[in-house]
């Protein structure tokens, strides 16, 4: 009777074991699915990199997200600012990294004009990537200093035909989506007149803001203070749309139906590879911070569309807008060696 009890007890703790040992393994199991591996992501502290100087709109929009992420993830995101080379320099960085998810960058239209503007990259725009997330739409605009006579499409279409060559326009740089913007209106309207690249849409602002240049294509987002402040007046909106803040400006294509411009992007973006749970995760944990107060505010400040998007439409969406703006930048013979 003490031997058949004894059995029947190391019976008992061999299905307990087995049950601990089940539940473990499913646990587990469960854990890898949700992240590509046996442990949370993120176990580490992830970059952030963001391909415009510090100050920008978009680089404060990147810190006040950044911010969200480390506080929901418990772990540090590092913004890292690699500005030049019209955004190639910090795509080139993620594009060099490893395939893991811990390097994210935010990129921006240049993203999609890139592989059309320059004769060669350091990497393969359609191929080296994945996107997580198109953060949202943006809006760009065309303003002018307030002594500018002209004070729509048609009145500046009638002024630099008067004086061939005389009017500048100010960007961010040769290449950005305000330039190629810029310049498909050029085009439509068969003007001359010269482009001021500067190193970044602030620095060219400040010649603007005196008169120094007439004309800042930029976007809506960096634009918005000196609109409301009266210190640059808007001539036009350069998306296929009216901008929502400002419902009574026409965008240029109103005036010149010729007019062809592709749709300013904001997306989160990764080395192509990475695991699809850490993609999955990092798509419904940037989505969600996208719906923070502070990050919803900040975004409608800079009158920004929110669009959190799956990682498969992301792809689409930047795949269609590569060839949108691909057709613009071919038209305008514009090029970077």
């Amino acid at each position: 009777m003490m031997r058949r009890n004894q059995n029947a007890l190391r019976m008992g703790v061999s299905a307990l074991l087995l049950l601990f040992a089940a539940t473990a393994a499913h646990e587990s199991g469960a854990q890898a699915t949700s992240t590509g591996s046996g442990q949370a992501f993120p176990t580490r502290a992830v970059r952030f990199i963001q391909p415009l100087p510090a100050g920008s709109e978009t680089d404060v929009f990147s810190r006040t997200l950044a911010k969200q992420l480390g506080d929901l993830w418990g772990q540090q995101v590092t913004v890292e600012n690699r500005p030049g080379g019209g955004t190639t320099i910090a795509t080139e960085v993620v594009a060099k990294a490893p395939a893991d998810g811990y390097t994210l960058m935010q990129a921006i239209t240049a993203h999609a004009i890139n592989p059309t503007l320059y004769v060669k990259l350091p990497y393969d725009t359609q191929k080296d990537f994945s996107c997580v997330t198109q953060i949202g739409t943006l809006y760009g605009v065309l303003l002018a200093h307030p002594s500018f006579p002209a004070k729509n499409v048609t009145e500046l279409i009638t002024l630099a035909k008067a004086r061939p060559g005389e009017i500048t326009y100010a960007t961010g740089g040769s290449g950005t989506a305000n330039h190629i913007a810029a310049e498909a209106l050029r085009l439509a309207a068969g003007i001359n007149i010269q482009h001021v690249p500067y190193k970044g849409s602030s620095l060219a602002t400040l010649d603007v803001l005196p008169g120094r240049v007439p004309l800042l294509a930029t976007i809506l987002a960096e634009a918005v203070p000196y609109i409301q402040s009266g210190k640059l007046r808007v001539i036009a909106g350069t998306n296929p749309k009216r901008a929502p803040s400002l419902p009574h400006v026409p965008t240029v294509g109103e005036t010149l139906p010729a007019y062809r411009a592709g749709t300013g992007i904001w997306a989160i973006i990764v080395r192509a590879g990475t695991p699809p749970a850490v993609l999955n995760k990092l798509n419904a944990d940037i989505v969600k911070g996208l719906q923070a107060p502070d990050v919803r505010a900040r975004l409608s400040q800079a009158d920004i569309e929110i669009v959190g998007s799956r990682p498969e439409q992301c792809d689409v969406n930047l795949r269609e807008q590569t060839a949108v703006w691909g057709a613009i930048v071919k038209a305008s013979g514009a090029r970077v060696d």
